[in-house]
Parts: C-alpha cells; structure tokens; sequence
C-alpha cells in the first residue's frame, strides 16, 4: 500500500501545473553596470536611463533560471535609472511603454501574469482561482521571490543615486527590434511634484 501510495503521489505532483517544473530553480544575479555603458540609453535633465532588452533565450537566461519566457514569447528588459539630480524622482513600472516597429506603444506585462502563463499548461483564465492563490499553488517559492524582487513596479529613487528592474514585453514576432524604442512619459519629481521631460531612445540588441 505505501508504494501504490507514494506511485500515485507522484503521479498527481507532475499532473500539478508548475509544482515539480520549477523545483530546481535557483535564483541569478543582476550584474548592472553604469547606465552609460548600455548601448540604449538616454542622457538627460540630470538622469541617465538605459535598457537592456533580453530578446534572445541566451539573454533572458542572464536574468532568470527558465528558459520558458523566451518558449513563451516574453521579452524581459532590464531598466537601469541614475538620478544625478538634487530632487528625488518616482517612476512606475506602468508607465514605462514598449514603442514597435510601427510606433505602437506597447503596455508592459505585470509579473504575475508573466508566471502564470510560463507555469501554467493552459490560460490563467481556465483555471477558477484567485491569482494569488495560484500563484502560491504553482509556482515555486524562490521563483516566485525572484521574479517579484527583479520586477521594477515602483521605483522611489533618491537625489545622486541609482536603481534597476525589469519590466515585461511582448517579444515580436519577427523577433526584430530594429525600429524599436522605450517610452518614459511619466517620471516625476518628488520634491515640487513636478513632472519631468519624457525619455524616449532606441533599444539596442548587445
């Protein structure tokens, strides 16, 4: 009986979306180096904003432990902001856009939905959960951790001082990022709560 027990155990675990998947993951390190260093970057009022889009599996690797955000059709870019200012700015995670080929502006994709849709085997909306209880079901601690901590949601950042995080595309279709840009409408100074010129520059591909 105990055999027979542990065999349907098992078998129930693999049939559990994203249980055993994500057992092995091991969180990475993002090593960020000065914003002028990226190839996409942009120098202004004080601030100098650089991207650095993962739009191969091989760089998408760099940051995360799977290989399913590029399977998927995810694009993560790594946003690196330098506020070389006498004020503190705030930037939102929603307010940074994804400008195609066509001069589209591309709305980033929450974290959440990013790991449910790489853990799960058919939509989010099939399964009649809450999304946090599901997250929680599914996903595997540290990914879950890791994916959270990396994500740039909300980013308060001091006068002479530096943050980073990574916010979610779509990847093209054609996987071509020539043409591309990010949009920044939205960055605000916290002192006066004032807002600053828009960032706009060309996504570089190194």
């Amino acid at each position: 009986m105990t055999q027979r027990y542990l065999f349907v155990l098992l078998v129930f675990l693999l049939l559990e979306p994203g249980f055993l998947i994500w057992a092995m993951y091991k969180s990475k390190q993002i090593e960020v180096r000065p914003a002028r260093e990226y190839v996409a970057h942009q120098d202004f009022q004080g601030m100098v904003i650089a991207a650095y889009p993962c739009d191969t599996g091989e760089k998408s690797a760099q940051f995360f432990d799977t290989d399913k955000l590029y399977e998927k059709g995810f694009m993560p870019v790594l946003v690196v902001v330098e506020n070389n200012n006498f004020f503190a700015i705030r930037i939102y995670e929603r307010d940074i856009f994804y400008v195609d080929q066509h001069g589209n502006n591309v709305r980033s994709i929450p974290v959440n939905e990013v790991l449910l849709e790489i853990a799960l085997k058919k939509s989010p909306s099939e399964y009649p959960r809450r999304t946090e209880k599901l997250l929680r079901q599914t996903i595997d601690g540290e990914m879950l951790a890791d994916f959270e901590h990396k994500a740039f949601g909300e980013k308060l950042i001091s006068p002479q001082s530096s943050d980073y995080g990574v916010v979610f595309f779509r990847l093209p279709e054609n996987k071509d990022l020539s043409g591309s840009r990010l949009y920044l409408p939205e960055i605000k100074n916290v002192t006066d709560s004032g807002q600053l010129m828009f960032f706009e520059f060309e996504l570089g591909t190194k």
